[in-house]
């Protein structure tokens, strides 16, 4: 019974022998598959980039179900792996801009900002995060060069979906609302760029904005009094003004419609406006004399409009200004 108990107890522990070495053997190969995975990776970084995420995904893998059994180099195999992973799609998505493949860099730039944040990268995920309304911007714009206007609104308006802060995505948005000729709603887009600009500090964006919408209400202004329509270009004219239109012309066309509509202060004091603005000679400067004489005979100024109708002796006012110089107010008389 005695020898029975021995012979048993050689044969568990013979047993528990084995199985630790097949357990031992089985980690080892573990430790060299991962390692050999993730070599393979590295030979492919300079070739192909989507190949060596491949196997550096696999690398991590194979760890991740291997558990805590991992030896030193294998567990540093690992860690390489997800450090190169978000970089590597991050190379991918430059690349794919660069070819102007703005589908493939939108979903290599998010691979590389949902790989960041997973493995430990926030700088780089935060950078990629940042690149994809941008992306999208490039992208509409190119539509709206082709003039794939509504192609062009829809990607616009998919970069605000992923940040609602980016005002070139609105001034896009504006810009193909003008080609649609729907004006109401690029107003609306136009303002909005504005004051998100205002809001990041986004100078260059600001800028473009006001100026886009400076030369759209003055245009439109300028149409309006080709047409008579006065009331319509007064308003045009104003909000061009709040856009920042400090020009000459702004203010001599809004003296002007003053003028003809018997608003004789509002007048003045634009012609004024327009005449200090202006730094061209004297022949330049004609026409706001000739209006501003206008003006003081519309008011009884007789003086006042003599002095500004001999400053407006000069083509293409030459010949009305002596005809009122002469005929009208008699000046010197």
């Amino acid at each position: 019974m005695f020898r029975n108990m021995m012979k048993k107890m050689k044969f568990l522990a013979l047993s528990t022998a084995l199985f630790f070495g097949a357990m031992s053997i089985s980690t080892a190969q573990t430790d060299k598959d991962i390692i050999d995975t993730y070599n393979q990776g590295v030979q492919l970084l300079n070739s192909d980039t989507q190949g060596a995420i491949t196997f550096f995904e696999k690398c991590i893998s194979l760890a991740d179900k291997a558990g805590s059994d991992l030896g030193e180099k294998a567990t540093e195999s690992k860690k390489l792996a997800a450090d190169q992973i978000p970089k590597l799609y991050f190379k991918l998505a430059v690349d794919s801009y660069k070819k102007r493949n703005f589908e493939g860099a939108i979903k290599n730039f998010g691979k590389s900002a949902e790989t960041g944040k997973k493995y430990g990268n926030t700088a780089l995920a935060q950078k990629s995060q940042r690149l994809i309304p941008k992306i999208y911007y490039a992208w509409g714009k190119q539509e709206f060069i082709k003039k794939n206007y509504d192609k062009s609104l829809e990607i616009f308006e998919k970069g605000i979906q992923v940040n609602p802060n980016v005002a070139s995505a609105f001034l896009g948005k504006a810009l193909v609302y003008d080609k649609l000729k729907q004006e109401d709603k690029m107003k609306t887009a136009a303002n909005k760029a504005i004051e998100i600009a205002k809001k990041t500090h986004d100078q260059k964006t600001l800028g473009s904005a006001k100026t886009f919408m400076r030369n759209f209400t003055y245009n439109h202004a300028v149409i309006s009094i080709q047409k008579n329509d006065k009331n319509t270009a007064e308003q045009y004219l104003k909000s061009s003004i709040t856009y920042g239109n400090n020009s000459p012309d702004v203010y001599f066309e809004l003296g002007k419609i003053y003028q003809q509509q018997g608003k004789y202060d509002q007048a003045l004091a634009d012609v004024r406006k327009a005449l200090s603005l202006d730094k061209g000679n004297d022949i330049v400067k004609a026409r706001y004399y000739y209006i501003l004489g206008k003006i003081y005979e519309n008011t009884n100024k007789k003086a006042e409009a003599c002095n500004a109708f001999k400053k407006a002796l000069h083509p293409p006012y030459e010949e009305s200004a002596k005809f009122e110089i002469v005929h009208v107010l008699k000046c010197g008389k």
